[in-house]
This record gives structure tokens, C-alpha cells and sequence, in this order.
């Protein structure tokens, strides 16, 4: 059985409590992926499910979590990422941030602590985060962007940026579409690539993307 990041654990444990808050809110996608990567010239090509959280326990906590689960043959892919906020101040943030990218040769797994700045209107939403592996702090860091745009009411375009400086330097991009069938369901579309470099960051191990569509339901 895979070991889960400590993080995505806790993720899961705070959406099973959510019932016994009354100022929750969580959004759940459920989707298809098709998946498209290169290991040092070796290709992957294969499918499996996408699903995107974010929840809301109170007004100062808030998380998200992403994962792509898939199988190429007999080859596993894995590529997750989450984070917990707590609001200290209204703009700042100490957040909780793990990543796990698995497939082939390439098994990286990050947990990291830091900082971020938050800045929200009635139809932009911005996230600049830092922080330090807990386990290396000070050492190996990761840094951020993420950015909602509501494009017409009734739709939203969520872009995100990640680095992380360690062992194998890994890069992740992502961009969702979400539009609103109803108020509880919608469209879920969207594009993620992810890269990872060794340790000087001079040669790239692995480099691909997802395509994923499906449906994200609003509780």
C-alpha cells in the first residue's frame, strides 16, 4: 500500500469534519485525465482521475488539495499537492504546503511551512506563498502564485505556479476552468504540467502534462 503525505491526510480529516462547523464550504471535482510524460527520453502515456478539493472550516482556515492518480502498464503516476491556511492577520497567512510526485524512477515527496500574503476582491483572489521543507529548514524552499478570476458570473479561471528547490528541483503549472451548471454542480476542465530537474537544475528527468475534464459539485 502507498504511504499518503502526512499533509493530504490531514486534508482528508478536516473534510470529514467539516459537518461540525456551520460556516463551512467545500467544492469537490471529480474528473477524467489523460496523462503524458517523458522520463530521460522514456515515454508515458496513459489515464486515470483527477480530483480537486477546496473547503473553507471557518473564515481564518482554509484548504485545498489536488490529485492525478493514474496507471501507464504496470507504472504507477501520483502527483499531488495540498495546503492548509491559517489567517493570522487579514491579508497573511501560515500555511502548511505538501506535494508528492511519483512515477517510474522519479519519487519526490515535500512538506513545507511558511508564509503567504492573500489578497481577495469581489472577483480576484491572489496567493503568494513561501516556505522551507520541515524536515530541511533552511535548506530546500518552496515558493508560489495562485490566482482566481471570475470571468463572467457563473465562471471562474484558476491559474496556478509552484517551485521547489530540492532534491530533484520540481516545477508544476496548473490551470482550471470552472463553470457553473447550477449552484451546487458545474464544469471542471483543466491543464497541469509538471517538470522536475536534478540537483544542479542543468538536466531534466521528468517533463509532462494533464488534460483533465469533469464535474465539480459545491456543498
Amino acid at each position: 500500500m502507498r504511504k499518503l503525505n502526512p499533509l493530504f491526510t490531514l486534508i482528508l480529516f478536516l473534510l470529514g469534519t467539516t459537518t461540525a462547523f456551520s460556516q463551512t464550504s467545500v467544492s469537490v471535482g471529480l474528473s477524467y485525465g489523460s496523462f503524458n510524460y517523458d522520463i530521460s527520453g522514456t515515454k508515458y502515456t496513459g489515464d486515470g482521475g483527477v480530483i480537486n478539493l477546496d473547503g473553507q472550516l471557518s473564515p481564518s482556515l482554509n484548504y485545498n488539495l489536488s490529485i492525478s492518480d493514474g496507471k501507464f502498464d504496470d507504472v504507477v503516476l501520483n502527483n499531488s499537492e495540498g495546503s492548509i491556511t491559517y489567517m493570522v492577520f487579514p491579508n497573511i497567512g501560515v500555511d502548511l504546503i505538501g506535494s508528492q510526485i511519483k512515477l517510474a524512477t522519479v519519487q519526490e515527496t515535500d512538506t513545507s511551512l511558511g508564509v503567504s500574503y492573500n489578497l481577495y476582491t469581489s472577483s480576484l483572489g491572489i496567493k503568494v506563498y513561501a516556505g522551507s521543507d520541515i524536515n530541511n529548514y533552511g535548506k530546500f524552499y518552496t515558493y508560489g502564485t495562485k490566482v482566481k478570476l471570475d470571468v463572467t458570473q457563473g465562471s471562474s479561471l484558476i491559474l496556478s505556479y509552484k517551485t521547489e528547490d530540492r532534491k530533484q528541483k520540481a516545477t508544476t503549472m496548473d490551470a482550471r476552468f470552472v463553470y457553473d451548471l447550477t449552484s451546487n454542480l458545474g464544469l471542471n476542465l483543466g491543464y497541469k504540467s509538471a517538470e522536475t530537474k536534478n540537483a544542479a537544475g542543468t538536466a531534466v528527468v521528468l517533463k509532462g502534462n494533464t488534460t483533465y475534464a469533469g464535474i465539480l459539485y459545491k456543498f
